[in-house]
C-alpha cells in the first residue's frame, strides 16, 4: 500500500498507541481498492446529485461553501458520494460467485423469528407459568408483563422480528426445533428459567438483497484480513511490507 510509505516509525508508533493506526490503514486500503472500480457515467452523476440533495447542496454556492468549510474539493466529494456504489460494484464482481456458499453457511443465523419469552429465577414459578399457558388458563403476554424479569417484560414478552442468530446460542437450539404456537417447557440459561413460544419463523431466502448482503460480508472479511496483515507488518520491526502484494 503506497500511502504507508509516508508514515515514519514515530508516527506509526503514535497512531498505534492511540488505536488509530488500524482505522487509518483500513480507510487507505479501502480507498486504494475502490480507486480501480469504474462506475457508469449516469450512475456517477446520479450518485453525486443524490448526495448533494441529501446534504441540501443543490445550490452551487452552498456546495462550494460546504467544500471550503470541510477542506475538500469536488473530486473528494465525488469519491464520498460514490463510495457505497463502488463497494457494491466491487463486491458483486469479486465475491458474487461465493454468495451462495456463504448464505448456506449463515442461513441458520439469518432466518427471521418472532417469539414470546418469560424468564424468571425461580424454577417453580417457571413451571407454574408454563402450565397456565399450556392449559390456556392465562395469556402469555399478561404473564410476561407480571412475572418476566428481563426487558421483554415491557413488550408483553414479545421479541422480534430478529435474525435467529442474535439469540443466545442455547436459546437458538430451542427456537429452531419448536413449532410455532407451541409453548416450551422451562429450561435454564445462565441462572434464569425460560418459557418460550415461537410466534413465527421465516426462513431466509437467497434473493437479490440477501446475495448483496453476503457479498458485502465476504468483502468486509477480506478487507479485515488484508488490513490486519499490513498492521502486523508495520508494528513488528522484524517483518517487512511486501510491496508487490500491497501496492
Amino acid at each position: 500500500m503506497r500511502s504507508v510509505k509516508l508514515l515514519s516509525e514515530e508516527v506509526i508508533k503514535l497512531l498505534h498507541t492511540n488505536n488509530l493506526l488500524k482505522p487509518l490503514l483500513k480507510a487507505e486500503y479501502l480507498k486504494e481498492v475502490l480507486s480501480n472500480v469504474s462506475i457508469d457515467k449516469n450512475k456517477e452523476e446520479k450518485g453525486v446529485n443524490d448526495l448533494k440533495e441529501k446534504l441540501d447542496l443543490s445550490d452551487e454556492n452552498n456546495y462550494q461553501k460546504w467544500l471550503q468549510v470541510n477542506h475538500l474539493d469536488s473530486n473528494d466529494f465525488k469519491n464520498l458520494a460514490l463510495k457505497d456504489i463502488r463497494v457494491k460494484a466491487y463486491c458483486k464482481k469479486t465475491f458474487d460467485h461465493k454468495a451462495e456458499s456463504r448464505f448456506l453457511e449463515r442461513k441458520s443465523q439469518l432466518d427471521i423469528i418472532v417469539y414470546s419469552l418469560i424468564r424468571v429465577k425461580d424454577i417453580f414459578t417457571a413451571k407454574e407459568i408454563y402450565l397456565r399457558i399450556s392449559e390456556n388458563e392465562s395469556d402469555f403476554g399478561d404473564l410476561a408483563s407480571l412475572y418476566s424479569e428481563g426487558i421483554e417484560r415491557r413488550t408483553r414478552g414479545l421479541v422480534g422480528p430478529i435474525p435467529l442468530g442474535q439469540a443466545h446460542p442455547a436459546l437458538i437450539e430451542v427456537l429452531r426445533t419448536s413449532q410455532p404456537g407451541n409453548v416450551q417447557p422451562p429450561f435454564e440459561i445462565e441462572g434464569s428459567h425460560l418459557v418460550v413460544r415461537v410466534e413465527s419463523y421465516d426462513p431466509a431466502q437467497l434473493d437479490d438483497f440477501m446475495r448483496e448482503k453476503m457479498t458485502e460480508e465476504l468483502f468486509n472479511q477480506w478487507i479485515e484480513v488484508q488490513v490486519n496483515r499490513i498492521h502486523e507488518s508495520l508494528i513488528n520491526p522484524k517483518q517487512l511490507l511486501n510491496d508487490g502484494e500491497e501496492s
